[in-house]
C-alpha cells in the first residue's frame, strides 16, 4: 500500500505545474505579438485586412469543402474518408489562404512604400493594431491545443500507477514471451510532459486569466480528461465498453475483426498509424455506413461518465 500511494504521489509530482514552464510560455507568447506588431507595421492596414480575410476564407474552405476533394484524393491517398476529408479541408485552407494573401501583396502597398508621412504612421498603426490581433489568436489556439491533449494526457499519467500494478504485471507473467513490441517512442514521457504544460500553463493568476478568457466550453476539457482512464486503465476501459451504446460497437463484426487481427494488432503496438490508416481493412470498417451511423448515435457523454463510475 505504501508503494502504491508513493507511486501516485511520484506521477502527481511529475504532472506538476512549472512556474518556470509558465514564464517560458508567457515569453514565447511576449515575442509572438511583438513578432505580429512588427509585422503588422510593415505591412500597413490593407494587407492586414487581407490576411484577415484570408484566414476567415480559409477556414470556410475548410470546414465547408473538404468533402469535395474526397472522391478525387481517395484512389490516390487510401485512407478513410473523414481522413481524407480533413486533409482535403486542409489543403483548400492553405491553397485559399495562399491566394488572398498574394492579392494583398499585389494589390496594396506595404506600409514603408507609402509616399505620405501621415498615410504611413495610419497604416503602420493600424497595421500594428491588427498584429495585435493575430497574436492574441494564435496564443489562443495554441492554448486551446495545449489544454486540450493535456487534459487527455493529465487523466493518464493519474491512473498510470494503478493500471501499470495491476494489469501490467499480470499480462507479463502470463505471456512472457508474447509481449508486443515496444513503440519506437516513448508514450509515458510524452504524456507526462503534455500533462505538465497542460498544469503550467495553468497555475495560479496567470491560469486563472487563461480559463476565464478560453472560449472553449469547460465541458469540453471535462470531457477529454474523462477519456484520459478509459486510455490508460483496464477496469475503466471495461466499464466503457459495458455501456449499452458501446457494447454494440464493441460486437460489431467489423470492429471484432479489426480487434482480433494479429496484423492490426501488431500495427498498433508499434505505433505504425499511416501504415494503419491505408490498411484495407481499417478504411472498410471506418466506411462502413451503418458502424459510422452507431457512431453518430453513441452517447460519448453519457459513456464516460458511467465509466467513471466506481462501484
Amino acid at each position: 500500500m505504501h508503494l502504491f500511494l508513493s507511486a501516485i504521489q511520484n506521477s502527481q509530482s511529475e504532472i506538476a505545474g512549472s512556474s518556470v514552464w509558465q514564464a517560458v510560455f508567457i515569453s514565447f507568447a511576449i515575442v509572438l505579438i511583438l513578432f505580429e506588431i512588427i509585422r503588422g507595421w510593415r505591412l500597413g492596414i490593407m494587407r492586414q485586412l487581407m490576411r484577415v480575410a484570408a484566414v476567415v476564407a480559409g477556414y470556410a474552405a475548410a470546414y465547408f469543402g473538404g468533402g469535395i476533394l474526397v472522391p478525387l484524393l481517395r484512389s490516390a491517398l487510401k485512407m478513410p474518408d473523414i481522413v481524407i476529408s480533413a486533409l482535403g479541408g486542409a489543403i483548400l485552407a492553405v491553397t485559399v489562404y495562399g491566394v488572398i494573401a498574394s492579392l494583398g501583396t499585389i494589390l496594396f502597398k506595404r506600409t514603408a512604400q507609402q509616399s505620405s508621412r501621415v498615410v504611413r504612421l495610419v497604416y503602420g498603426l493600424s497595421g500594428a493594431l491588427v498584429g495585435i490581433c493575430f497574436g492574441v489568436f494564435f496564443i489562443w489556439l495554441v492554448l486551446i491545443g495545449i489544454r486540450s491533449v493535456g487534459s487527455i494526457a493529465d487523466a493518464q499519467v493519474r491512473v498510470r500507477p494503478k493500471s501499470g500494478n495491476s494489469s501490467g504485471l499480470s499480462a507479463r507473467s502470463r505471456l512472457p514471451d508474447k509481449a508486443p513490441p515496444k513503440p519506437a517512442f516513448d508514450a509515458d514521457s510524452l504524456m507526462t510532459l503534455l500533462a505538465r504544460l497542460k498544469n503550467s500553463v495553468e497555475l495560479g493568476a496567470v491560469g486563472e486569466v487563461v480559463k476565464r478568457t478560453d472560449a472553449m466550453p469547460s465541458g469540453v476539457y471535462q470531457t477529454l480528461g474523462e477519456m484520459g482512464p478509459v486510455l490508460a486503465d483496464p477496469e475503466t476501459a471495461r466499464r466503457f465498453l459495458s455501456f449499452p451504446g458501446a457494447r454494440e460497437l464493441s460486437e460489431d463484426p467489423k470492429i471484432v475483426a479489426l480487434r482480433n487481427d494479429p496484423e492490426i494488432a501488431e500495427m498498433i503496438a508499434q505505433g505504425r498509424v499511416f501504415e494503419l490508416l491505408r490498411d484495407p481493412r481499417v478504411v472498410d470498417a471506418v466506411n462502413d455506413p451503418t458502424l459510422a451511423e452507431h457512431v453518430k448515435r453513441f452517447d460519448l457523454k453519457k459513456a464516460l461518465e458511467y465509466a467513471g463510475k466506481k462501484n
